[in-house]
């Protein structure tokens, strides 16, 4: 008797934070990511097309080059400031994101001030976001967004002549990655404006977002890395020492915007100017007990199924 009116007790309370959620549908944390004074590095490794469709979702299409191979991007950065939803400074953030070139239609958004124009959209599906500040891998997960606290993000020193740089997992066996750039720095910075969109799906959720950022690229460089197997380049599958190209940029501004589906028909607009997306508590829930790594509770679990019912019916705009 004590046992079920213990789950009935649940059962109400969850359908109590259901409608409260409903209620505070405005509130989000963070929808939005806007990143500051950033150095960073974008490694071009070209990579078997046919191991990079292991782990992209069937829905979309892997981009195979001219010379038959797929390209993975790892871009590294140390950032000066992180701001979510416009209000939670997070303060200085190192971030690492590995990412799988797709294919995608053709876009080209409208230059941001004091750019001499925009590169074409690229699009790229993506392995959990990696960030060296506890604060922001908190934040992140409170909403869904698929992220992984590291011990260490380093670019190993100012761009120009060569430089070594590490991204460590750690863990019990220490999972990480390192790589050696050797550069050339251009006489006068190209500043463009970078477009991105880029998609996860992770346990029963997939999110996806939009990035446009003012970039000043600096200059190119050969690059060598090489990752542990139990780090998140060597259990995709490429093998753990790959030679690639770089491009050395900093940042002045980058805004992001996110959606988290639920079940994956959370949303369905890649141009996330009309997204479906989740109340806040719901999108936690991705994070918090619906991913292979996150067992839960009984508690956690009735809630996010309760809510997960209530909230797919809430629409909200995302402009980008």
């Amino acid at each position: 008797m004590l046992r079920r009116r213990t789950i009935a007790g649940l059962v109400a309370v969850s359908l109590l934070l259901g409608i409260i959620i409903l209620i505070a549908l405005s509130v989000s944390i963070p929808s939005v990511m806007d990143i500051y004074g950033c150095e960073e590095t974008f490694s071009h490794y070209y990579v078997d097309p046919g191991v990079a469709r292991r782990t992209v979702p069937p829905k979309w299409q892997v981009k195979v080059h001219e010379n038959g191979q797929a390209l993975v991007l790892i871009m590294v950065q140390e950032c000066d400031k992180m701001v979510l939803d416009y209000l939670i400074d997070v303060g200085p953030v190192g971030m690492s994101h590995v990412w799988i070139e797709l294919e995608g239609p053709e876009e080209v958004v409208t230059p941001l001030p004091e750019t001499t124009g925009s590169l074409p959209t690229r699009y790229w599906f993506i392995m959990p976001h990696q960030l060296d500040n506890r604060l922001a891998r908190v934040l992140f997960g409170l909403v869904g967004v698929d992220a992984q606290l590291v011990e260490k993000v380093s670019l190993g020193g100012e761009p120009g002549g060569a430089r070594h740089g590490e991204v460590i997992e750690g863990g019990s066996r220490q999972a990480e990655y390192t790589w050696t750039e050797t550069s050339q720095l251009y006489s006068a910075p190209e500043i463009v404006t970078g477009s991105q969109r880029f998609y996860r799906v992770y346990g029963a959720c997939e999110s996806e977002a939009y990035a446009k950022c003012e970039s000043h690229f600096l200059g190119d460089a050969g690059v060598s890395l090489s990752a542990t197997a139990d780090s998140v380049i060597g259990k995709l599958g490429f093998g753990t020492s790959l030679s690639g190209f770089s491009s050395l940029v900093w940042v002045r501004h980058c805004h992001v915007n996110y959606g988290v589906g639920y079940f994956r028909g959370g949303y369905s607009n890649t141009a996330l100017h009309t997204t479906w997306r989740l109340a806040p508590f719901q999108r936690g829930c991705c994070a918090a007990c619906l991913q292979p790594h996150h067992s839960g509770t009984a508690f956690w679990g009735l809630t996010c199924s309760v809510v997960g019912c209530l909230a797919r019916s809430s629409r909200v705009g995302l402009g980008v």
